[in-house]
C-alpha cells in the first residue's frame, strides 16, 4: 500500500505531537517521553520488527494487573494502539547508580538487564517484561543482572 504524501506528513505530525525525547531503545522498540502526559512513556515498535513486544507486554499486564504479588513487579501499561505498534506505559525513574539490586527475583522475570528495571512509586519494577514466562511463578530465583 502506498501512503499518500499528505498522510505520511500527518503520521509524522502525530508522532511528533505524542513523542518527545528518546529515552532508550532495545532490540525492537524505542522508548520516548510522552509530551501529552509526562507520567507516561511511549514505546514504539520499529517498522522492521514484528516481535509483538508491545502486544505481549500489554497482554501480560492486562492478565495480571489484579494479582498484587505479580503487578507489584511491573510498570503499569495504560493503552495499546490498535495494531500494537505503540504502547503507553507509566513512566518509571531510572535506577540510581548506587541502587542495590535484589539478589533474587520472581521466576517469571527472565531478562535481568539492569536497564529493564526502574522505580515506580518508590519500588523496584520491571519496565521491559515482553520476555516474561507465561506462568507468573512467584518462586524467587537468583538474579543475574547484566549492564
Amino acid at each position: 500500500m502506498v501512503v499518500p504524501l499528505s498522510l505520511e506528513r500527518t503520521y509524522l505530525d502525530s508522532f511528533n505531537l505524542l513523542c518527545g525525547e528518546l529515552l532508550g531503545s532495545g532490540i525492537s522498540r524505542y522508548v520516548y517521553e510522552c509530551t501529552i502526559d509526562p507520567s507516561l512513556v511511549v514505546k514504539v515498535e520499529s517498522s522492521e520488527s514484528r516481535r509483538f513486544a508491545n502486544v505481549f507486554e500489554n497482554a501480560f499486564w492486562v492478565d495480571y494487573q489484579y494479582m498484587p504479588k505479580v503487578a507489584a513487579w511491573l510498570a503499569p501499561c495504560v493503552k495499546l494502539s490498535p495494531d500494537g505498534r505503540v504502547l503507553l506505559q507509566k513512566r518509571c525513574q531510572p535506577l540510581p547508580h548506587d541502587y542495590v539490586l535484589p539478589e533474587k527475583l520472581p521466576a517469571f522475570l527472565t531478562d535481568h538487564k539492569r536497564g529493564n528495571f526502574g522505580l515506580y512509586q518508590g519500588r523496584l519494577v520491571c519496565v521491559d517484561y515482553a520476555m516474561t514466562t507465561l506462568n507468573p511463578s512467584m518462586v524467587l530465583r537468583k538474579a543475574y543482572f547484566t549492564s
